[in-house]
């Protein structure tokens, strides 16, 4: 589910506005189901004001928490309630890299670049706030709903004052290094984008998406390095990894079905079966 679409056309559940090809949004999160797929096209920086939900990625799980922000890359996760369901109050900023190469010029002269980490393979990472970072975001709450029409430099102003504090944090020294990746425009290579995410349940287009390519330039570029087709790829790589989960876990059929990308159990069973000349069951009880 293309998270950032979901949330855009749902403005009476998700209050918005978007500013310099920004999305801001602030809202409750309505989560009803214990976990969710989902997936982001976009760098989003979320910020929670109470409550907590839990992010999976491969086998990284990251808590939300009021005293951190989190940086959610471009990926495919799953979302989920705490055992002890509490609701999210939260505040999601989705930033497109055009927009953020237009502003960092600004920023450059001002920031450190020194002891920078070398970029990790975390699609999401957390990041430390102070109280100047939370006034900056809490000042723009009053702006969602509001009649009151502003200048767009003034809300503008304020949101890149929380982006250079975040990036300027002698503990955010991690943020600033992927972000240089954006600016410096770096493309991210497209096996890296397929080992982090062909678990999920995506189409072609999503993993495009996820790649920040065209449909057309991402099967080009794929096919250039795995010289197969991407659906017969992941296809494959998903039944490699349920073999795996079959003999190396306690897992159900049901969950192993659904933590290496199928949709479908009686489907997955039949493929399996050609594939590897046994059921699932089968390869469970070996």
């Amino acid at each position: 589910m293309d998270l950032f679409e979901l949330q855009k056309s749902n403005p009476d559940i998700f209050q918005q506005f978007s500013i310099k090809d920004t999305l801001f949004l602030h809202y409750n999160c309505p989560q009803l189901e214990e976990i969710i797929p989902l997936y982001t096209k976009h760098t989003s920086l979320a910020f929670t004001l109470s409550g907590k939900r839990i992010f999976h990625h491969g086998n990284s799980l990251c808590t939300t928490d009021p005293k951190k922000g989190l940086l959610i890359k471009r990926c495919a996760f799953l979302q989920e309630l705490p055992p002890n369901y509490e609701g999210w109050h939260v505040l999601v900023f989705y930033l497109k890299d055009d927009y953020l190469r237009s502003i960092f010029d600004e920023f450059r002269p001002h920031l450190s670049f020194t002891n920078l980490p070398e970029n990790n393979d975390s699609m999401m990472d957390t990041f430390a706030i102070d109280d100047q970072t939370r006034n900056c975001y809490f000042s723009l709450i009053p702006y969602f709903g509001s009649d009151k029409i502003l200048p767009e430099s003034i809300i503008e102003s304020k949101f890149k004052e929380l982006l250079f504090n975040i990036f300027s944090h002698p503990e955010n020294k991690h943020i600033l290094a992927y972000i240089l990746r954006i600016v410096d425009r770096y493309q991210t290579p497209i096996w890296e984008i397929m080992e982090a995410n062909y678990m999920y349940d995506l189409k072609i287009q999503d993993f495009a998406n996820i790649s920040n390519r065209s449909i057309s330039t991402f099967k080009r570029d794929f096919m250039e390095y795995y010289k197969v087709s991407p659906a017969k790829w992941i296809t494959e790589r998903r039944l490699k990894l349920a073999k795996s989960l079959l003999e190396t876990t306690r897992k159900s059929i049901n969950e192993v079905v659904f933590d290496s990308g199928f949709n479908n159990a009686s489907h997955f069973s039949k493929i399996f079966k050609q594939r590897f000349q046994v059921s699932p069951s089968e390869a469970q009880k070996s």
